[in-house]
């Protein structure tokens, strides 16, 4: 049996490390929102370590209740749309998802590389970037987003059907 021969059955799909900044966040299905940059984000559970009564040689853990809000905070770019995709304070009632992809162009949700799906969100706080007189910019505010559930979806058939949308 030859093995050099690529095996189209079983194949590794982290042949393509995923570029960071190729990456977008839809808003209720609807709103597309250019941004400027995503903060890392976790999901972390939070356990304590109960000793075993009597054999001391084994430890069980158990979890606690969630004792803070899972946040994102994304900066993005202020437009001058009529209407605020994110206002503070409402519940959003569709997940968030951003997606990232391998060409700025690809943001078919659940086709694109990795889509991360944000449920149960609130934004919760906004900060806006400063005004500066003597240079030019683009004016950002800061959001940080709680939200309750985190899922991430890979595209297993990603390599196998191409890169959707690319030029």
């Amino acid at each position: 049996m030859s093995y050099d021969v690529e095996n189209y059955v079983v194949w590794n799909q982290s042949r393509r490390a995923l570029e960071n900044f190729n990456f977008m966040l839809r808003v209720e299905l609807l709103f597309d929102i250019p941004l400027r940059s995503v903060k890392p984000f976790t999901r972390e559970l939070e356990y304590e370590h109960v000793q075993e009564g009597g054999l001391n040689d084994y430890v069980h853990m158990r979890r606690k209740p969630i004792s803070k809000p899972f946040t994102l905070e994304i900066e993005r770019y202020v437009t001058g749309a009529a209407i605020d995709p994110l206002p503070l304070g409402t519940p959003l009632v569709l997940p968030l998802m951003l997606m990232v992809g391998h060409a700025p162009n690809q943001f078919i949700p659940l086709w694109c590389a990795r889509t991360y799906v944000f449920t149960g969100c609130v934004v919760i706080s906004k900060t806006f970037g400063e005004l500066i007189s003597e240079k030019s910019g683009l004016l950002t505010e800061n959001l940080t987003i709680s939200y309750q559930e985190l899922y991430h979806v890979d595209n297993p058939l990603y390599d196998v059907a191409g890169n959707i949308g690319a030029e």
